[in-house]
């Protein structure tokens, strides 16, 4: 009985951090591929989207396609290399946006454009946070072979090697800028958290409860 409390106690304590998030806006013209090594399914014409992920740090795999229709009646559709855009740490519960940077106004530019693209990530205030521009040099492999044990075509992908640094601004919230002072629970503290989260998971549902086993055992991977 000891055990499963303090397993529930656990998950209990990390549901706060497990189940926050923050909503990132994706307009048409950026693909996402994968979101923390976590491939995106979508189909072939994305329309604009909203993406949920954790707080704080989140790696985005994504690409700059745009559908262009001709007067003749001609399409075509251009694709860029693979971006891989670490974003700064984001906040619980605040709203981003990803967005193309210096954008094409046609179908010419945009040639030249999606050899070397570049993407923002901008938060609620429209301030960008981090501009991430793409590798000119492409070669295929980034998603070669079995990845997450399904088989991708590779062969509109590339690699997201040799890119340009990422440029953070000042609105930009880094690790290295956070400053944490730990101080250990008393006894008392400790015991009295521990019965906080016991009544809290005698009072969550079925469902709440498998949510968090389920994250639990993730975190044992």
């Amino acid at each position: 009985m000891a055990f499963k409390l303090g397993i529930a106690s656990i998950a209990l304590m990390a549901c706060s951090s497990a189940f926050s998030a923050v909503t990132i806006a994706v307009p048409e013209e950026i693909k996402l591929l994968a979101v923390n090594d976590q491939q995106i399914r979508s189909g072939l014409f994305s329309s604009a989207q909203q993406v949920k992920v954790n707080a704080g740090e989140n790696v985005i795999n994504l690409r700059y396609q745009q559908y262009f229709e001709h007067h003749n009646g001609a399409h075509d559709i251009l694709k860029s290399g693979v971006i891989t855009l670490k974003t700064p740490i984001l906040q619980d519960g605040e709203n981003y946006r990803l967005a193309l940077v210096n954008p094409p106004k046609d179908f010419d530019a945009a040639k030249e454009f999606k050899d070397q693209p570049s993407v923002g990530l901008y938060n609620q205030k429209n301030q960008l946070l981090v501009q991430q521009t793409g590798a000119k040099a492409n070669s295929t492999g980034w998603l070669g072979g079995s990845w997450l044990n399904k088989t991708v075509d590779t062969t509109q992908n590339s690699a997201a090697v040799n890119q340009p640094a990422a440029v953070y601004t000042a609105a930009a919230v880094l690790p290295s800028e956070k400053t944490t002072s730990v101080t250990l629970p008393t006894a008392k503290q400790t015991q009295g958290k521990e019965q906080q989260l016991i009544q809290l998971w005698q009072q969550a549902t079925k469902a709440e409860r498998q949510k968090f086993m389920s994250w639990l055992a993730e975190q044992a991977n």
